[in-house]
């Protein structure tokens, strides 16, 4: 029997993507070696000691009254070394008083949920973006794809490490030029599960094992989130993508992230339709029933009925005619209670 640890353990649940928040258990160890990765990845990549840095947040704090958009929208933490700035507050209109306050900051590190750090730039624009002080930014906890990390790195003028966890703790990955992801292998071991196949890639269910989490150990624990592997991948070639010896391309989203057909099947792809369009700054996919779904789009200035047509066309490559389409134009994403703006949002059931 496991010897019981006189320190205490920690308290932590998972986003609720799936319905349900999860409650967790995690112990120091695994809050500690947590917390070392990432001092290590964002020191070996950004030259930053993570304890004394200066570090802003885009995430999911909550600072005011989603109502209330009279500035500011962040508070200053820790002793003046930890900016918070809202996620809810950020559109068009706002944009600029966050920048002026980033750039009054001086922060060493920007870290961000993918989509605010992608309404930020591109709301913003990338001649605004050079952050005075800036050494790296770090994005995590939702996916950010090929195209918004070079954007980003564009915009921002330094290096953007993305990371992939989750809040059970059971493996992690990194990437630094948004192409290629690595699995950390002393942090949990990695078993990848085919799911389906797209057009260029496999797509493998992330299998996860904890190695230093005895308050609450979870062993093969299916995350549900996809993993893109080359179709041309062996066997061999796939368990060392594993074991981090090899990369992976990033991240899909989750098995959760598809449509309901009216016939009840589900519609996969979805994160396909906002490639390659022009003019939006964000993009969300919406359906409040199985006859039903609605695109959500946060335009840029140059936003048009061409750009709309696209997304209609790129749409119903996707959905069935048996599917109304609504795209409607919005000022920011819907987002969940701890700040995330999901690129699927389905309140139809499964």
């Amino acid at each position: 029997m496991p010897q019981r640890a006189w320190l205490p353990t920690i308290g932590a649940e998972t986003g609720g993507s799936t319905g349900v928040p999860i409650a967790l258990r995690r112990s120091w160890s695994s809050v500690v070696f947590e917390q070392a990765v990432l001092d290590h990845l964002i020191e070996r990549h950004g030259g930053v000691d993570w304890r004394s840095a200066r570090t802003a947040v885009l995430r999911g704090d909550t600072i005011k009254d989603p109502s209330d958009m009279t500035p500011p929208f962040w508070q200053h933490q820790h002793g003046g070394s930890y900016l918070a700035l809202s996620s809810n507050h950020l559109h068009a209109a706002t944009v600029a008083d966050y920048i002026e306050a980033l750039k009054e900051f001086r922060p060493d590190i920007l870290w961000a949920y993918p989509s605010s750090l992608e309404a930020l730039y591109r709301l913003a624009g990338s001649t605004s973006l050079v952050i005075p002080g800036l050494k790296i930014v770090v994005s995590s906890s939702e996916v950010l794809t090929p195209e918004l990390h070079s954007e980003a790195a564009r915009a921002f003028k330094v290096p953007v490490l993305d990371y992939y966890g989750q809040a059970e703790r059971v493996c992690l990955s990194y990437s630094i030029d948004g192409k290629s992801h690595y699995f950390v292998p002393v942090y949990g071991r990695v078993e990848l599960r085919h799911s389906y196949d797209d057009e260029m890639y496999g797509l493998h269910e992330i299998i996860g094992t904890s190695y230093w989490n005895a308050a609450q150990p979870l062993v093969r624990y299916a995350t549900g989130d996809l993993v893109r592997i080359p179709k041309d991948e062996g066997e061999a070639g796939i368990e060392e993508v594993a074991l981090g010896i090899r990369p992976h391309a990033g991240i899909s989203g989750r098995q959760s992230d598809y449509l309901v057909s009216p016939e009840g099947g589900h519609l996969i792809g979805i994160n396909h339709i906002p490639r390659g369009v022009p003019d939006v700054a964000q993009m969300q996919v919406l359906q409040p029933s199985r006859f039903h779904v609605k695109i959500h789009v946060v335009p840029l200035a140059t936003y048009s009925e061409q750009t709309e047509r696209l997304i209609m066309k790129k749409a119903r490559q996707k959905i069935p005619a048996s599917m109304k389409i609504d795209i409607v134009v919005v000022d920011r994403l819907q987002r969940t209670a701890r700040g995330k703006a999901p690129l699927v949002v389905r309140t139809c059931g499964q």
